[in-house]
């Protein structure tokens, strides 16, 4: 009885309503008076009583009844806390892992090193290091702040979701309008790859992955390979006037081992000789068909990460006002 007594520094005159045994209004406290002389004063609880005359008067049921709401009201909801928290964290897992893979690149290929340093900005690594970081450091902010019920984390998390969606709205409106300028700045990146390729393993591994997906070679067609030091014909390697085992229709001996030489020689042959052996059409047309053919799923991917991300800034804002709750009752 004690403990439950102690914890009703929360029974004040603003807490309880207006029908509460506690609380009796001044001017229906004088009715009664005058209605019913001689009658005992009801019990008072405004804050001039004390522990001892507050056990006396109050019954234990009542006292009972009111320090569990009390405890159910005073805490966060469990439910929301542990799902934001499970669903961060997974996002948080995923975001580092990307910024390891970032990390690791950089270092491998020594980008970081003042010889290579001017070339950083190029690195497709750099773009890891950027991605891993923000949904790395966000989510983490929000599955830390979820499970200590820490204010600035949450709100900090907030700030970040609202970013994002802003962000993105803002993103979609631009590449809509913007479309074209963006296709051309994605041909002159496929270009520079190109230009590229033997000298950055990152780049190399992207373009391979592009013209073996997208069954193409280079970026309008496959002499767009001329533009490479090593590939063109005034070349004095052994990779004069090829193509990347990449562009080949059929690349692989035996359907088991890589032929890396089965483009050589293709860019000075015609284009009906050359059709039997490499993919003739560029990886630009290809890519614009790919996404126009794909646009609803990319579509469906952004609104299901748009929906992820409004739970969660849900979920933040509902722990926020619990814990705003806790300390105004405490």
């Amino acid at each position: 009885m004690m403990k439950m007594i102690q914890c009703l520094p929360f029974i004040k005159k603003g807490d309880v309503g207006e029908l509460s045994p506690l609380i009796f209004k001044e001017g229906r406290l004088q009715d009664d008076e005058m209605g019913q002389a001689g009658s005992s004063r009801c019990p008072q609880a405004d804050g001039a009583e004390t522990q001892s005359d507050l056990q006396s008067e109050l019954g234990p049921q009542w006292l009972c009844q009111q320090y569990k709401q009390h405890c159910r009201n005073n805490k966060v909801n469990g439910c929301v806390k542990y799902l934001m928290f499970l669903s961060n964290f997974m996002f948080t897992l995923l975001g580092y892992l990307i910024l390891g893979i970032g990390v690791w690149g950089l270092i491998d290929k020594e980008s970081l090193e003042l010889a290579n340093i001017s070339s950083l900005s190029t690195d497709p690594m750099l773009a890891f290091v950027v991605v891993g970081l923000i949904v790395g450091v966000f989510p983490c902010s929000g599955c830390v702040g979820a499970l200590r019920e820490n204010q600035c984390l949450l709100k900090f998390f907030v700030a970040g979701i609202i970013m994002f969606v802003t962000a993105e709205i803002i993103g979609g409106i631009v590449v809509y309008a913007q479309r074209d300028r963006i296709e051309h700045f994605l041909k002159n990146g496929m270009t520079l790859g190109v230009k590229r390729y033997q000298d950055d393993p990152d780049v190399r591994f992207i373009i391979n992955e592009i013209q073996q997906g997208l069954m193409c070679c280079g970026v309008e067609s496959y002499h767009d390979w001329q533009l490479n030091m090593y590939f063109n014909c005034s070349s004095p390697g052994v990779h004069a006037c090829g193509a990347p085992a990449s562009c080949c229709i059929n690349p692989q001996e035996n359907g088991t081992v890589i032929n890396s030489q089965c483009g050589f020689g293709t860019l000075h042959m015609e284009e009906v000789t050359a059709q039997n052996y490499i993919y003739l059409r560029g990886c630009m047309s290809q890519l614009t068909s790919w996404f126009n053919s794909n646009i609803d799923s990319i579509g469906a991917i952004g609104v299901i990460l748009m929906v992820i991300q409004l739970l969660g800034l849900i979920f933040a804002m509902k722990i926020l006002s619990d814990i705003e709750l806790i300390k105004a009752h405490w």
